[in-house]
């Protein structure tokens, strides 16, 4: 009767064993899988998250701030602009680029995308704000995609002036130079209007977007 019941015992702990077994087992394979799922994620690069906000006046020019999120170092940096709807439909078309960073400075003026050397900041950080002088501002540094509309791929064919102030140069304004004059953020026409920016990294991953009012 003995030698039966320690069987009869054995045989019942079989299954249990096989059982704790297999979840040991399953436990085992989950740990590895996360582990190789995370270093995977680990090793992509994050496109980062930031609000950024920008002002354009056309007395003052242009501001750019960081109002929050992450760091984004200036050599993965990249401004877009382009008309808004109160420009007219299909605008974006003629008028979306990059801004040239040549343009932007900080508040005391000195460029900060050369190398960082002459700021001694490698990065746009939360606080942060950029400037844009309003000479820079003007359609021709600015909105270079729209000036070669006007004035051709050379500076010196000019079919209209750089600085394009129809009030003080009526007669260089017509045909196709007076329709992309309005397209201009610092024509005075255009004040109450609005152009979107957007902030990507040079991979074309969008970090924000916003819309900017031109005020006087």
């Amino acid at each position: 009767m003995m030698n039966f019941h320690n069987t009869h015992n054995a045989d019942a702990v079989s299954p249990v064993v096989g059982v704790m077994l297999m979840l040991v087992v399953v436990i085992i394979i989950a740990a590895i899988v996360s582990a190789f799922g995370g270093g995977i994620a680990s090793g992509q690069s994050k496109t980062p998250q930031a609000t950024i906000k920008a002002t354009f006046s056309v007395a003052d020019g242009m501001t750019i701030r960081h109002a929050g999120g992450d760091a984004i170092p200036y050599n993965n940096l990249v401004f877009i602009i382009k008309t808004g709807p109160g420009f007219g439909p299909n605008t974006e078309s003629v008028s979306t680029q990059n801004i040239n960073t040549n343009l932007i400075t900080d508040q005391d003026g000195n460029p900060v995308f050369s190398t960082g050397q002459i700021t001694g900041k490698t990065s746009f950080k939360p606080g942060d704000t950029l400037f844009i002088s309003a000479e820079n501002s003007t359609c021709y540094p600015l909105q270079p995609v729209i000036s070669e509309a006007l004035i051709g791929p050379s500076r010196g064919n000019t079919k209209c002036s750089p600085w394009w102030n129809p009030v003080t140069s009526p007669t260089t304004y017509k045909g196709g130079c007076g329709a992309f004059w309005q397209l201009c953020f610092r024509n005075p026409n255009n004040v109450g209007k609005v152009f979107i920016i957007q902030t990507s990294d040079k991979a074309g991953n969008l970090i924000a977007k916003s819309e900017v009012k031109i005020t006087p």
